[in-house]
């Protein structure tokens, strides 16, 4: 949105540089400008002391695009340049833009800002930023695991993405959610298909534990047992794949800094007998990057062996796809 409705250039009256130059033969694009806080991030910072939240000082009201030189400028003189003085700035140059600048386009940046406030909406609802926390429980050994709230939580993001109103702008970024939303639609069938309540969790039901010793009955069941943890956790594997793809296409199609702090979602899995956890960054790789990355549970459990990170192969314990469910 800041960066849209500024038109990538600087704030700063009669500057108004060009925050990108152009790519080469060679090379990319480089980004010269910089996204300010009118209010600084912490109270020790330029125009720090406020009753804003952390949160709120990192929102698009407080925040301004300028160049490199004025951002220095406006926090070394905080007496010429106040929070007042700054938001009269922005004010002044967004004006400018949508009335002087003919190359502002304000039906795409209506769009980009939709697109915008869907990928937040995405991000609380997922909890992106404890992605590794709440899925790394279906890659605990033993015990697999995932917090009812949370598993209903997922219920409604599912049903959040199926019913946005999308501008059919950036038909890739729509895709890409369509995609996250099949993955968890089929891991979510397949987990609840062997779940049971436990204490506020949703934990798989050991179900080869039977109460007459009867071996070859354990045996199968055993088989099915390890079949199955082993498609959620490759389904789960699938998830965070799709949520990174989603964050890949975020940067590339709308925000270029989304995310780059955090880094790529990854996932834990362990402990061990040996008491060691395996950390794991799941991603398509470039001939999977498609419209549509995952390809339904019938025929990923043929695929998946095939990505980057696997725990399982095959249809079923003995090939015959004894655990079904789907979205396609």
């Amino acid at each position: 949105m800041l960066w849209g409705r500024a038109a990538h250039r600087c704030a700063f009256p009669e500057c108004r540089l060009s925050l990108f130059s152009d790519p080469t033969e060679t090379d990319d694009e480089s980004l010269i400008g910089e996204v300010c806080h009118i209010v600084a991030q912490s109270d020790e910072g330029p125009r720090g002391k406020s009753t804003l939240s952390a949160t709120e000082r990192d929102k698009y009201s407080n925040l301004i695009l300028l160049c490199r030189n004025h951002h220095k400028i406006v926090d070394d003189q905080v007496s010429a340049y106040s929070v007042e003085r700054l938001h009269e700035m922005k004010d002044a140059h967004e004006t400018w833009v949508r009335e002087s600048l003919g190359g502002f386009d304000a039906g795409e940046q209506r769009d980009k800002e939709l697109y915008a406030s869907y990928v937040d909406e995405f991000v609380a609802r997922s909890d992106l930023n404890g992605w590794r926390g709440w899925i790394s429980g279906l890659f605990s050994a033993g015990h697999q695991h995932i917090e009812k709230q949370r598993f209903e939580a997922l219920t409604d993001l599912r049903n959040w993405i199926f019913t946005r109103v999308w501008p059919h702008r950036m038909t890739e970024l729509e895709d890409a959610f369509a995609n996250f939303r099949l993955v968890l639609q089929d891991l979510q069938l397949v987990f609840g298909k062997h779940s049971e309540d436990f204490g506020g969790n949703l934990g798989t039901k050991k179900f080869y534990q039977i109460e007459r010793w009867d071996p070859p009955r354990y045996e199968r069941l055993s088989s099915e047992y390890d079949f199955h943890t082993e498609l959620v956790e490759d389904l789960a594997l699938e998830l965070t794949r799709a949520a990174n793809y989603v964050c890949d296409l975020v940067r590339r199609r709308l925000d270029w800094n989304f995310r780059l702090a955090e880094g790529v979602l990854t996932v834990e899995s362990g402990m061990y007998m040996d008491f060691t956890y395996h950390y794991f960054r799941p991603e398509y790789r470039s001939g999977e990057r498609t419209s549509a990355p995952y390809p339904g549970l019938s025929k990923f459990k043929k695929v998946r062996s095939t990505r980057d990170l696997h725990m399982g192969t095959g249809d079923g314990p003995s090939g015959k796809g004894q655990d079904t469910g789907g979205s396609r």
